[in-house]
């Protein structure tokens, strides 16, 4: 879609400023008119479904994306199928269609292990395990995301990483195993700060605020969820999510005998979901509201949300294809998971054979660039992760890690343009070779993102170098680049502990540089 995109930026079209609706329009017309195959107006169709579900239009959504399933073909669309696929397993969730849910569930499986799609092949199992969690069986979930566990260490996408585990943890708190559920929760605040998933994010303060509840912490429970809303007001764009914000709300204050007030917030939220969506969620509301009237002696009116939401769990059980989750069902996928790791492993050989003399030789002459941003003329991410970690980190007693990230770098390419961004790229990265010692490594780790490693263990070394690279890039004279604008960096800090590994190291010193961030900009945070 690389040349969709492209025509579509050479139009002078920032997609990123854009709200829902005019999304929605933009790409309904882009379908339409401008597009110049079916497999570009397919993914146009693709991206509409996505800001329909944005809009509570979650059935408008379903036909924009059968349209763009019957405009693909197998093989050379199968990525796009696959997403579709997908796509369309969320949504029939949402509207309460289990069966085609799961049909399209099944259907993501299958295609994702002919083409050797391994991340494909986890969310179809996710999908399927989320099922069995709206039918009540949280154990049979779990079931299914422990299959999972021998594939999760190939996993690419930090993403997928995290939504992963918080289904997992889901599950756990489901079934009150809070001690398990705490544990992989660690991974997921850690996992969080590589994410670029606003929505799983959000799911991580989300269960971390359920498990202090379930702790019997409503109080503090209940501060997270607040102060997370206000400093994220756009989770009011994920109608899901915002309704599972509402429940979590409302449960928190029902501890704290505030019923009359979570009555308040999930009747709200009813009125709003019972726009999108049917079945499960509403359900899950009206258990929410009979206990929240329960609470405050409602109890007439609380029996009348029990009797509506046992009206909805019968349809649910009715109509659910409980009987295609069973044992039989997870053999089937035992068998699709080795034909999996077989077709990868067939893919990868033909791979390797293709692999000439001529392109050895060719790899041969690049090894000595291979290591440098060409850019800046840096050690690159590559030379981090292979050259230092591989062969200088085992020669040191310890190092310290500094990530660096150039404050609102964005907006410098926006308004002076990206060739200015360059010019600031190579002028920071002089600055920071100057101000470290030749013992010292400075990498460019990607887009504005740079990172120093300090080869000592004496951390107050390190506090003056940060602060050192920080103040130099304050004060060094913008104007011939950027007129009366100056330049700022947020810097994160971090000691290697002893047998730790570097990405531990990484995330650590990434948490720090997130919290300069957060407190101000060009800022050193220590972690």
């Amino acid at each position: 879609m690389d040349s969709l995109l492209t025509r579509i930026a050479e139009q002078d079209i920032n997609l990123v400023t854009l709200n829902s609706q005019q999304s929605l329009t933009l790409w309904g017309f882009i379908a339409e008119h401008f597009t110049e195959s079916d497999c570009e107006k397919a993914y146009a169709l693709l991206m509409c479904s996505e800001f329909e579900v944005q809009s509570n239009k979650t059935r408008n959504s379903i036909v924009h994306l059968q349209r763009a399933l019957l405009l693909l073909s197998l093989p050379q669309d199968s990525e796009l199928i696959l997403q579709v696929y997908s796509s369309l397993s969320y949504r029939y969730t949402d509207i309460g269609e289990y069966q085609n849910a799961l049909d399209h569930l099944y259907s993501l499986s299958k295609l994702a292990v002919e083409h050797g799609d391994n991340e494909f092949y986890i969310q179809s199992i996710l999908g399927i395990g989320n099922l069995c969690s709206i039918y009540g069986d949280h154990l049979k979930a779990l079931r299914y995301y422990q299959k999972l566990d021998a594939l999760s260490s190939s996993i690419k996408s930090n993403n997928l990483s995290l939504r992963y585990r918080l289904y997992t943890v889901a599950c756990l708190l489901d079934l009150n195993r809070l001690s398990k559920a705490k544990k992989l929760l660690e991974e997921c605040q850690i996992i969080q700060y590589v994410s670029d998933d606003a929505q799983l994010v959000a799911q991580v303060q989300l269960y971390s605020a359920k498990l202090l509840r379930l702790q019997n912490s409503p109080q503090a429970a209940l501060n997270q969820l607040i102060a997370f809303k206000r400093e994220y007001s756009s989770i009011h764009t994920f109608p899901w999510l915002n309704k599972l914000f509402s429940i979590e709300t409302a449960y928190c204050l029902i501890q704290l005998q505030r019923g009359e007030l979570a009555d308040v917030i999930i009747s709200h939220q009813l009125k709003q979901t019972k726009k999108y969506s049917q079945g499960y969620y509403i359900r899950q509301l009206l258990d929410v509201k009979s206990d929240a009237l329960a609470s405050y002696k409602s109890f007439s009116e609380a029996l009348l949300c029990e009797k509506e939401a046992h009206s909805l769990t019968v349809d649910i059980i009715r109509n659910f294809p409980i009987n295609e989750l069973g044992n039989h069902s997870l053999r089937r996928l035992t068998r699709l998971e080795l034909q999996l790791r077989l077709n990868i492993s067939e893919s990868e050989n033909i791979k390797l054979k293709k692999v000439s003399d001529q392109q050895k030789d060719t790899v041969a002459r690049l090894q000595q660039d291979v290591f440098h941003d060409s850019l800046t003329k840096l050690f690159n991410r590559r030379w981090f992760e292979t050259t230092f970690v591989n062969e200088i980190k085992p020669s040191l007693e310890g190092y310290q890690l500094l990530v660096i990230d150039i404050d609102n770098f964005k907006s410098i390419n926006d308004e002076y343009s990206h060739l200015t961004g360059d010019v600031i790229l190579k002028i920071v990265s002089k600055i920071l070779q100057e101000s470290i010692g030749s013992s010292h490594y400075v990498a460019r780790y990607g887009g504005e993102e740079f990172i120093l490693i300090i080869t000592s263990n004496n951390t107050k070394h390190g506090e003056e170098i940060a602060e050192n690279c920080r103040i130099a890039i304050a004060n060094f004279d913008w104007r011939e680049t950027l007129n009366e604008r100056t330049v700022t960096v947020s810097i994160g800090l971090t000691k290697n502990l002893k047998n730790e590994d570097y990405k531990a190291t990484f995330l650590r010193a990434d948490k720090a540089l997130y919290q300069a961030k957060r407190s101000g900009k060009n800022k050193v945070c220590i972690y």
